[in-house]
């Protein structure tokens, strides 16, 4: 007997021991019976005609009840007439069934099942996945008040039949916690937990759920899963597994979750939008998902072979995704356990089998097609390129061939909109000219410190960046801004809060993180930039080359920022008029802004910092070639970008690669049953058709794919929503209402609420086929808020929940794992959509696994932003997938994958505490604790903490983590070299202020929160 059936079978009987259950029911068909029958009886009495033995076929009843010689396997009420109970407790191995090598022996409770279902009258049931679906009705109990939707009352029914009562509901943090895994992958922030924390309403929870709804993370998360499903990897496969570019079609399934694009039209249009009447660009596009199976390009290989191949894997994957059924098990006989004979898969089998492709390279059909992302792609590139014009404005030193690079990057000029101040306001009595170009001229009274505030309004909605610029004037002492002997300009105390224009409640505050002084049109050298007077980073003053010569200061925003309907921004900024022994001249500032999100730069690697601290004299031609490189890389770079950004503008479709699609042929191929399933054996000719156990084909139907996938939506289908909606139960709960999401069939396990799974299928339907109003349904119900804290008792009474008496509590999946260091580090880049990026990976594995020359051996680790994007995008090679993923369980992706194991080893505490990403990150972490968290030890603890579980610590936790730090400042102090390397691991470097000892002890306090049950948990 297989794992499949084993676990089915386990499962079957560890619900009829709990109390009140099946055991002290009347016998179910369904339930009780056919799960035996299917493991005990069908291998030799089932659907397969040519291994069936005896003639005799017990999964129908056709079968069962008819006499043969004169007796019948099964007489309603009559057991002892019944030859199956003859023969099931026969005394004589040689006649006792199953058969001794079969090495399946019926236990006794099995057998006392099939006795008292003889006695009650044998009733029997088609198998109840193959059933029409109706949506029964909501169960009406008394003294009822838990409830919050109809599914908690499916599912309290079920708990008082049992004499159970539900758990209590789980606390604030955790729920949005949860919430926000659930929908977007991601952790919540400080701010996102205090405001629904804060919100006394009684929507609160529902309109925090609605706020992550909307999150364009959200399309990222379902389709991370999707992808799972439709087995995409950005290579091939097979022995030579060379890159392929389908990251379009990513883009098209990330898009379409975010616009909530309804289920059935979703399916449709990758299963066969090409063959809809006048099909779009991206409906065509959206076919993609049939092509993401392996493709070999290996020399030697019979074409038609691996062509018969991808579309066998069409079908399969069409199989499991919407029917769940194991349909590839009558790829060479009839299905032993379903009503699916050979014919029937050969069938189906003719939808697919009529692409113009070919086995050896079968790349073709393909087209280049935008994607439906290209604005953000728009607004990431002028993203990127602000970027490197930012980094490598900065001359590393006064190399002059380096400054030559440098300043073909640095010349070009940002797009950026300049704002119309609003309020202007002195402490001091400064006035305030509006100039043409609307930047303020700043004059009149010239006290010690001004305090400056001042407002502007931007329209642009989502993400913004912002940039201040101290400009030079004819009118100012020296040509300003600075001070009058030396054109040192000052600005200190920088303060920006922006505030929704639609909401004002809606604010933060955010911080300056990049300052650079702009002399390319005075053909100066490009000068430095230095901290100003204050502590915390959001001061700065630029230091003049000549001292005397006017200069432009430039100081961006740190992070992203910005509302729905507009953002206004209000600054205050001190300038300081006695700073040093010189008074100094007024300023000329003009406020800017962009929808590129954060201008932030990680900087160049450690090494080449290094080696720009050296004197020109003391550095080696080598690291002297090291730099020029350095430059020159990014100047390609910059001309890339500037090239797809211009392709971008035009809107040609040349900005993105060809992507593989769906087309038929103009003439049909034909199909045969194929002896054996081998490719060069056709037997019988076939035509497109579906399996008669379900509805046909409506006679009006096309007999392509068009059809197939119509076939597939329409509300008479008994598979598609309940498999659909089995698999979204199964992300939010950890198991599905149908364990076996990966088979309805016979061989399948019966649902823990078979009329729960009913409702909310037909529910799904009846609205539409709307995702996200069925997520918000499952999420905002008490069974969902329930705590997991239940004790151990309750969890070894039930421990996979299957009565859902407690909350969902499971380990983060791979890619949330890495997200989640990332993001409360503050390292994470939300770029969305956009071709694979390459992070961190041992060095050497690709060549090792995948040693073809020539063929992808290199693993050509990424720079800069590419190593902090979302897991999402991270490059999957199918032979060789990220071994951090694969650590932690993600799949290889060669097949369908329909649900990730779960697995705790050894090696995954190792990789989290070891993982260059994750000290890193850590690293990042440690960096907040000790800048954002507080003047004070507890402070910064209780701050990391909250960040890394979402919730406060105790007394008792937080005083282990302060002696945790404490110990580790000891160790590195009395040992800076240990400090200094462990600071040193990964490209992004971090301010340098910053004591090194407390730097390292911060890190080593946020390794051990990023490894916390909690941090990696979902509970």
């Amino acid at each position: 007997m297989g794992l499949t059936q084993r676990v089915a079978l386990v499962a079957s009987f560890a619900l009829l021991c709990i109390p009140g259950s099946a055991a002290d029911k009347k016998i179910d068909f369904n339930r009780d019976i056919r799960p035996i029958l299917s493991n005990a009886c069908f291998r030799c009495h089932g659907p397969d005609a040519a291994v069936r033995e005896a003639e005799l076929r017990l999964d129908i009843p056709a079968g069962a009840f008819a006499k043969r010689d004169g007796r019948a396997a099964i007489v309603p009420k009559y057991p002892a007439q019944s030859e199956l109970m003859r023969r099931i407790t026969h005394q004589d191995p040689q006649e006792r069934m199953p058969p001794h090598d079969s090495k399946r022996v019926l236990t006794p409770a099995e057998i006392d099942l099939l006795r008292r279902w003889i006695e009650e009258g044998a009733a029997w049931q088609k198998h109840w996945a193959f059933e029409s679906l109706h949506q029964p009705s909501s169960p009406q109990l008394p003294k009822e008040n838990w409830s919050k939707n109809p599914i908690d009352q499916f599912v309290l029914k079920r708990l008082r039949g049992q004499g159970l009562s539900p758990a209590r509901q789980a606390s604030r943090e955790t729920l949005i916690r949860r919430v926000a895994f659930d929908l977007t992958g991601l952790p919540p922030t400080l701010e996102q937990i205090d405001r629904f924390l804060n919100d006394k309403s009684p929507a609160a929870y529902e309109e925090m759920v609605d706020r992550y709804l909307e999150s364009s993370a959200y399309g990222e998360q379902m389709a991370r899963h999707w992808l799972d499903l439709a087995r995409y990897a950005d290579t091939n496969g097979y022995q030579y597994d060379t890159e392929r570019t389908q990251w379009v079609w990513r883009d098209w399934v990330i898009d379409a979750y975010n616009r909530n694009m309804p289920f059935d039209q979703f399916t449709i249009e990758q299963l066969a939008g090409d063959l809809l009447p006048q099909a779009t660009a991206q409906q065509r596009l959206a076919t993609g998902f049939n092509r993401n199976h392996g493709i070999t390009i290996e020399g030697g290989i019979i074409d038609e072979e691996y062509r018969v191949e991808y579309v066998m894997d069409r079908l399969v994957t069409v199989g499991s995704v919407w029917m769940g059924l194991t349909i590839g098990c009558a790829r060479c006989h009839e299905h032993k356990y379903d009503p699916i004979s050979q014919q029937e898969f050969y069938q189906m089998f003719a939808f697919f089998n009529q692409v113009p492709e070919r086995g050896m390279r079968g790349f073709a059909p393909q087209e280049t097609i935008a994607s439906p992302l290209a604005a953000h792609h728009q607004a990431e590139l002028a993203k990127q390129i602000a970027q490197l014009q930012i980094a490598l404005s900065k001359p590393l030193d006064d190399d002059a061939e380096v400054q030559q690079w440098a300043r073909k990057i640095s010349s070009a000029g940002a797009s950026w909109q300049v704002l119309s101040p609003g309020l202007m306001k002195s402490s001091g009595g400064s006035n305030f000219t509006k100039l043409a170009d609307q930047s303020l001229l700043v004059g009149g009274a010239n006290p010690g410190k001004d305090i400056y505030q001042i407002h502007a309004s931007t329209e642009q909605s989502g993400l913004t960046a912002v940039r201040l610029q101290a400009l030079t004037h004819e009118s100012l002492p020296g040509g300003g801004p600075g001070r009058h002997t030396n054109s040192n300009f000052v600005l200190s105390e920088f303060e920006l809060r922006v505030v929704s224009s639609k909401d004002p409640q809606q604010s933060k505050q955010v911080k300056f993180s990049q300052a650079k002084a702009d002399y390319s049109q005075a053909n100066y050298e490009i000068g430095k930039t230095i901290d100003g007077t204050t502590a915390n980073n959001n001061g700065w003053a630029v230091d003049g080359p000549t001292r005397k010569k006017p200069v432009t200061a430039i100081f961006v925003a740190a992070e992203p920022f910005g509302y729905v309907g507009g953002t206004e921004l209000q600054f205050r900024l001190r300038h300081e008029a006695n700073f040093g022994t010189h008074g100094v001249g007024r300023p000329r500032l003009s406020i800017s802004s962009a929808p590129v999100g954060s201008l932030r730069f990680d900087g160049p690697p450690a090494e080449l910092v290094r080696i720009a601290s050296l004197s020109a004299a003391d550095r080696s031609g080598q690291e002297r070639a090291k730099l020029i490189s350095y430059f020159k890389e990014y100047h390609a770079k910059y001309q890339q970008l500037r090239k797809q950004l211009a392709l971008l503008k035009q809107k040609k479709q040349a900005a993105f690669p060809a992507t593989m699609i769906m087309k038929d042929l103009a003439k049909p191929r034909e199909t045969f049953v194929l002896n054996r399933g081998q490719y060069d054996a056709p037997t019988k000719k076939v035509s497109p058709s579906v399996p008669k156990i379900f509805p046909p084909l409506p006679a009006d139907a096309p007999q392509n794919r068009l059809g197939l996938a119509r076939w597939l939506m329409d509300p008479a289908h008994p598979l598609t929503a309940r498999v659909t909606i089995n698999r979204y139960w199964q992300r939010l709960f950890g198991v599905g209402l149908v364990k076996t999401a990966e088979d309805f069939g016979v061989q399948g396990e019966m649902p823990s609420h078979p009329e729960l799974l009913d409702w909310l299928a037909a529910e799904f339907i009846k609205e539409g086929w709307d995702i996200k109003q069925i997520h918000r349904l499952m999420l905002t119900s008490a069974t969902y808020r329930q705590t997991s804290h239940v004790g151990s008792a309750a969890y070894a009474e039930d421990p996979e929940n299957r009565l859902l008496r407690r909350g969902p509590r499971m380990r983060l999946a791979a890619e949330e794992i890495r997200d989640n260091a990332l993001s409360i580090s503050g390292l994470l880049v939300q770029r969305l959509g956009g071709k694979g990026v390459y992070p961190y990976q041992p060095k050497g594995i690709w060549m090792e696994l995948n040693n073809r020359p020539g063929y992808s051996r290199q693993y050509p680790e990424g720079r800069g932003e590419d190593l902090y994007r979302r897991s999402l995008y991270t490059f999957w090679k199918r032979t060789v997938p990220s071994p951090m993923l694969k650590t932690l369980d993600a799949p290889e992706r060669e097949f369908c994958t329909l649900q990730r194991s779960r697995t705790n080893t050894p090696l995954q505490s190792l990789l989290l505490l070891n993982g260059p990403q994750f000290v890193e990150a850590a690293r990042f972490l440690g960096s907040r604790m000790l800048g954002e968290g507080g003047d004070t030890v507890e402070e910064k603890v209780v701050f990391g903490f909250r960040l890394a579980t979402g919730r406060r610590p105790s007394q008792q936790e937080t005083e282990l983590i302060k002696s945790v730090y404490g110990s580790e400042l000891k160790r590195f102090r009395s040992n800076p070299a240990a400090a200094q390397r462990i600071l040193q691991v990964g490209q992004s470097v971090l301010a340098a202020e910053a004591d090194v000892s407390e730097q390292a002890a911060w890190t080593s306090v946020a390794r051990m929160l990023l490894n916390l049950d909690e941090a990696i948990t979902k509970g």
